[in-house]
């Protein structure tokens, strides 16, 4: 069987472990989540690979040589948004191992040691802060987030019921890492636009992210006549649309409202209060911090004018990542040797990339998705695809000890 066609059928092997049928619903220290990891780690041990969980619920996969020899680890996640796809994240820790295995199997020499890591929340729909069991990896977890609530359950305490070790945080940093490579599907539509199987990412956005909360007046929805409500969801509305006007004509930021909570949440209500979300991203951070002085402003003058209060909290801060020169030149080198026609693209998604670049210097391979669509039960690659993702990934592992 070819690389592209095993990793494939791997793929939808482990994306049946899903809290919903339709899609991908696999959340971070759920039942979902120990049976994608128990079969990750046996795929990883069937392909050579010594394995082992850290203290927060990564899996990790080790081949090691004899001797003072170069590092180099891949990775991503196995975490899921709710109905999510098959390959985001996975497709990162699966198709490593398919192509250490096709290696190991022909019994060819790697003259570097290898680490593979399935991170384990790099969402974060569940516990709030994206990525932080990468940051754990990379040595900057902060251990303030172990009191971190979901569903009423700290994380510490969810740690510890899933039978692992929240009080050595410590001993998930690796150690010695010459370099990162995390291969993931695009999530977006240029490769294909462009019919282009694959694509090397050369920076990744900064992302932020806010907690909104606007305070009016409940009411009976029968009694109160429009001008004289306090409604927030109005002035969330309001708030939104302004907002999503200026982004549109402003094409050097991105900003979505993808959670909204309303109380007390009755058809027969004005709405109370109303919290909300912002997910605002840029390839600068100074873009961000601008636009958000610029939001600040619109929220005081809607809620000044309706007689409202608000709140604004950020919950999440995570910086653009420039991918290390050195290793786009190398994956520029795998493409030239194997005949491919590479394509240089910036990611609007953030990735664990960006926490191991603390660690490491990082790259990242882009495969196309089909339509473009990720997030989503429709999220589907070609196996073809896999194949040329396969070739270089070889290549590139072959070739990584080179000065």
């Amino acid at each position: 069987m070819r690389i592209g066609q095993e990793a494939y059928k791997k793929l939808q092997e482990l994306g049946k472990f899903s809290e919903t049928e339709e899609g991908v619903t696999r959340y971070y220290l759920s039942k979902e989540y120990r049976e994608a990891r128990e079969f990750i780690e046996n795929y990883m041990k069937e392909s050579g690979l010594t394995t082992r969980v850290d203290a927060l619920g990564n899996i990790i996969g080790e081949y090691r040589r004899e001797g003072n020899k170069k590092t180099l680890m891949f990775g991503s996640h196995m975490d899921s948004v709710k109905n999510g796809g098959k390959y985001d994240g996975n497709l990162g820790i699966i198709l490593p191992i398919s192509c250490v295995r096709k290696i190991l199997l022909e019994k060819k020499e790697i003259d570097v040691n290898i680490v593979i890591v399935g991170f384990a929340h790099e969402e974060g729909v569940t516990y709030p802060g994206a990525c932080f069991t990468s940051r754990a990896v990379a040595g900057c977890f902060d251990k303030n987030m172990l009191d971190l609530l979901y569903d009423g359950k700290r994380l510490y305490d969810n740690l510890k019921e899933n039978n692992l070790n929240p009080d050595d945080v410590d001993s998930c940093k690796l150690e010695n890492i010459d370099g990162y490579l995390e291969v993931h599907i695009e999530q977006g539509p240029v490769l294909e636009n462009k019919n282009l199987p694959l694509g090397i990412v050369t920076a990744i956005q900064a992302c932020y992210r806010y907690v909104v909360k606007i305070g009016g007046e409940a009411g009976h929805s029968g009694t109160i006549p429009m001008d004289m409500r306090r409604d927030a969801v109005v002035a969330m509305s309001e708030i939104i649309y302004k907002s999503t006007k200026l982004s549109l004509e402003d094409k050097n930021y991105l900003i979505t409202f993808g959670k909204i909570d309303v109380f007390p949440g009755a058809i027969n209500v004005i709405p109370e209060t109303v919290e909300f979300t912002i997910d605002i991203r840029a390839i600068d951070r100074e873009i961000i911090k601008d636009k958000m002085v610029e939001f600040e402003k619109l929220v005081q003058e809607v809620c000044s004018e309706k007689n409202m209060s608000y709140s604004i909290e950020q919950v999440n801060q995570i910086e653009e990542t420039k991918c290390s020169e050195r290793i786009v030149k190398r994956l520029e080198e795998s493409f030239t040797r194997k005949g491919k026609e590479n394509y240089l693209m910036p990611s609007g998604a953030g990735h664990d990339a960006q926490e191991i670049e603390n660690l490491t210097e990082i790259g990242m391979l882009f495969v196309r998705c089909i339509d473009g669509i990720s997030h989503s039960p429709k999220e589907e690659v070609r196996v073809r695809d896999l194949e040329e993702a396969s070739e270089i990934v070889i290549d590139f592992i072959e070739n990584f000890h080179r000065d």
